[in-house]
């Protein structure tokens, strides 16, 4: 699928009433690559003004036709949504921006979250997944305030990524020592070592967070490494030191 990027976003000219305030929830989802190993984003195609045709992310208004009684409402028929419609392997809640300028239609505001997919997923023809870094520097251009967002969200996800378990999420349940390496050494761009991770993965194995399979999966070079079972999957371990010190 070849998908047509933008350079600059010129802002709409609306035929639609005047809204007096609008909120919404938008969900940067994030996966990483194994073929670029790198980080990527989904994004939409906007199928409504303003911004008709321009990559977004996935978002819905939470006081227009259909009225969410909560955040967490309206999060559910995002995700369950053909703007989302993929199985999460995390969800957190990073912010909440809002001004007069972010939306040509009136006073806006978005709470935003971070989420993590790990599964192969097959996507529509309106959807498809960017360079997370391209989004975030705003080499790739997003309407509203959407590239100011996804960078929040990286620094979210790279300053957790320091002292907590959140990268594995990337991997899905069953994953290498090796493969937690790379993952780790991905998010935070820099390279993390091998007996650094294996202490965290054995504290955390200690823990009951992961527990060796018995099975081995091809590794570096083709050999074959030792997998573990992330037996809590919706939970993140807290490490007692920082990938800094």
């Amino acid at each position: 699928m070849t998908f047509t990027l933008p350079t600059e976003i010129d802002m709409p000219t609306s035929t639609a009433p005047a809204r007096d305030y609008l909120h919404t929830i938008d969900l940067c989802v994030l996966r990483f690559c194994r073929e670029t190993q790198a980080l990527e984003i989904l994004l939409n195609r906007r199928e409504a003004e303003p911004f008709t045709g321009h990559w977004a992310l996935p978002g819905i208004v939470v006081n227009g036709g259909v009225e969410d009684l909560t955040l967490n409402d309206a999060v559910e028929r995002l995700r369950h949504s053909n703007k989302v419609g993929m199985p999460l392997a995390w969800i957190e809640q990073v912010g909440t921006v809002g001004d007069a300028f972010r939306d040509p239609r009136c006073w806006s505001s978005s709470t935003f979250y971070l989420a993590i997919v790990s599964d192969a997923v097959q996507l529509a023809e309106h959807q498809g997944f960017f360079p997370l870094k391209d989004v975030a520097d705003a080499s790739i251009k997003l309407p509203f305030d959407h590239n100011s967002l996804v960078a929040a969200v990286q620094e979210r996800l790279l300053s957790k990524a320091l002292y907590s378990s959140l990268p594995l999420m990337f991997l899905g349940p069953e994953f290498s020592a090796p493969e937690a390496v790379n993952i780790f050494s991905v998010v935070l761009d820099r390279p993390v070592l091998k007996t650094s991770m294996r202490q965290r993965l054995l504290k955390m194995t200690e823990a009951g967070y992961l527990q060796e399979t018995g099975r081995k999966k091809s590794g570096d070079g083709g050999r074959p490494q030792r997998t573990v079972e992330n037996l809590k999957p919706g939970s993140v371990y807290l490490f007692d030191r920082c990938f800094l010190e």
